[in-house]
């Protein structure tokens, strides 16, 4: 059955190892777009990082961005938006200062990207993306989701686990290999992200496909109709798809659009 909207993740899913969107990938997303169906990245990344893939080939996406958090139209407009708790965003926003962890935090205006160094490209960033070497300081109020860049086994973490319950906690998979965490409100995953798009847009969630590659994308394979996980995704995420498609390298997404066109 051809999907009326399909919710795509990015990194290890719809982009490549080189962090690229493929040619073949491309046309089929184009493809997808002229028949109707609606796609939406769903994705750990902050909402213009989300869409940038698809700009670059000139289409225009709704998105599932900031993991579940930030919901938004092909037009812009806010569908949802669930922020964390202020005072977990604070302490949040300390431990990745003390332990030194690269992290993105996401508002519904910019993306505040932590690392020990700025980057070479500090200067040039967009407005939408802010370079710092400390959250500390920052304008941090209304953020919605944290991408961390912190192994199992840092000793910060068990800090960060004592909050399980009170804030959502995936682990997931950078296009690089990189292991990340994901941290929402309690509730907030790109499976309720999902269910509002559909809702907004009068789309049954049965009449959607969610197409990922690791835990983070569970929660949407869980409401999605049609499930479709990577060959080279993480075992719990090929276990909890109903189908799987090739590896992001082998062009697994475009071959999943031309089997349902």
């Amino acid at each position: 059955m051809r999907p009326k909207l399909i919710a795509i993740d990015l990194d290890g899913t719809l982009l490549n190892s080189q962090g690229s969107v493929s040619t073949r990938t491309a046309a089929a997303l184009k493809a997808a777009h002229e028949a109707g169906i609606v796609l939406a990245p769903a994705t750990a990344r902050w909402y213009q990082a989300a869409i940038r893939p698809f700009q670059a080939i000139d289409i225009s996406v709704a998105a599932i961005a900031s993991a579940g958090a930030d919901v938004r139209t092909a037009d812009g407009a806010v569908v949802e938006q669930r922020p964390l708790d202020g005072d977990f965003a604070l302490f949040l926003a300390a431990l990745c200062d003390r332990a030194g962890w690269t992290a993105t935090l996401s508002t519904p205006e910019r993306a505040y990207r932590r690392a020990n160094e700025l980057p070479p490209w500090a200067a040039m960033a967009p407005e939408w993306l802010k370079p710092v070497t400390r959250f500390e300081g920052e304008h941090l109020q209304n953020a919605l989701s944290v991408l961390a860049e912190a192994a199992p086994g840092d000793h910060h973490m068990p800090e960060l686990q004592a909050w399980a319950g009170r804030v959502s906690l995936y682990p997931a998979v950078a296009f690089n290999g990189d292991a990340l965490i994901t941290i929402t409100a309690p509730g907030v995953d790109k499976g309720s992200g999902l269910r509002a798009l559909c809702a907004h847009l009068g789309i049954d969630p049965s009449e959607a496909a969610a197409i990922g590659d690791s835990e983070v994308d569970i929660p949407m394979f869980e409401v999605a109709g049609a499930s479709i996980a990577m060959a080279d995704g993480t075992p719990e995420a090929r276990a909890a798809a109903r189908t799987q498609t090739l590896g992001a390298d082998e062009d697994g997404v475009a071959a999943y659009i031309e089997s349902i066109l």
